[in-house]
């Protein structure tokens, strides 16, 4: 299940993550999380491609990103960089925001992609920062859970959004009868997944260090 980081070719489905320079936080109020969001939607006006699951932590955020006939990188310059000048501006900062460059890692089989799903949306249980992942608010975990219907109670804007930019179909159509209580238990469940769970990390270059503080 190992796979080359790649990123330059277009058609190929990506784990991404980025994470703030000096475990520094990339948002730090509501607004940030929000602008974050509206910029990645304003990439997905400009270039196509699909997110079928993302969490935004203090420190770093995973999405699963699948494009089409534009390089992830242009995606990715598209998002951070418009960020990051924001941020700057706001906060009177200079100098970087992200660490480098992004980490992707190419998905190449379904298998892989589910567990990715789950990692991701287990990340801020990891954390400590929920309970559980319906919990945490900048996750898409909840767009998953209300299948689709997160617009219609989407009292905060960040809920409302998520559930724009996510599509959750593809995840979903991996299980074939009540895929959502399926997606869930996949999910929340007690069988362990520390193999995969740690293939990720080691994919990612991800360990407990980037937990948020």
């Amino acid at each position: 299940m190992s796979r080359p980081k790649r990123d330059w070719y277009p058609g190929a489905t990506y784990h991404v993550m980025s994470r703030g320079n000096r475990r520094l936080m990339l948002y730090k109020d509501a607004d940030d999380f929000l602008s974050f969001l509206q910029t990645v939607s304003r990439a997905k006006e400009l270039y196509p491609f699909k997110i079928h699951s993302l969490c935004l932590m203090t420190n770093h955020f995973h999405m699963v990103i699948e494009t089409a006939d534009i390089e992830l990188w242009k995606i990715m310059q598209r998002i951070l960089h418009p960020y990051a000048m924001n941020f700057n501006r706001k906060y009177n900062y200079t100098g970087h925001l992200f660490e480098n460059r992004y980490t992707a890692c190419l998905i190449e089989d379904e298998r892989y992609f589910l567990e990715v799903s789950r990692y991701i949306h287990l990340n801020p249980v990891k954390a400590q920062m929920v309970r559980e992942p319906l919990g945490y608010e900048y996750s898409s975990y909840e767009k998953f859970m209300d299948n689709g219907d997160a617009e219609g109670k989407a009292e905060k804007k960040s809920i409302g959004l998520i559930s724009e930019l996510v599509d959750t179909s593809r995840v979903l159509g991996c299980f074939r009868n009540n895929p959502v209580e399926q997606y869930r238990m996949f999910v929340e469940g007690k069988i362990s997944h520390a193999e995969q769970e740690m293939l990720i990390q080691k994919d990612m270059k991800e360990d407990d260090m980037w937990l948020p503080w």
